[in-house]
């Protein structure tokens, strides 16, 4: 982890629209709307109907998932990210929180915010 590549954020505010998705490349898979909190049982829901099926069909039989979050911990999705690894469908690897090398949305923020302040 290089301290030039990660900035420092701080969280705050209520409201907002919460989405998964997945991409790789040049290519992107089908947007998902995440409605109310999401807890260990959503987010095995996701890995189950998105985000396994979107792997696939974007990189193959090998891919990662960002582990940090709460949901990803609960032995629900532990068990079944081991399961998935051992199966060989995944890789697990753990990153930074908020990383613009493996964050792409905070790219898209960071451009956002220039482009409004050149205003």
């Amino acid at each position: 982890m290089i301290s030039a590549c990660v900035v420092p954020t701080v969280k705050h505010g209520v409201g907002g629209v919460m989405v998964w998705g997945s991409s790789a490349g040049d290519t992107v898979r089908d947007l998902f709307r995440i409605q109310g909190k999401l807890n260990q049982h959503g987010y095995h829901s996701i890995l189950q109907r998105y985000a396994i099926p979107s792997g696939l069909c974007l990189v193959g039989l090998s891919f990662v998932f960002n582990r940090t979050m709460t949901q990803h911990t609960s032995r629900l999705c532990k068990g079944y990210f081991a399961k998935k690894e051992s199966d060989g469908v995944l890789h697990q690897t753990t990153w930074p929180p908020q990383s613009p090398n493996f964050n792409p949305i905070e790219m898209v923020w960071d451009e956002l915010d220039r482009r409004v302040k050149e205003k």
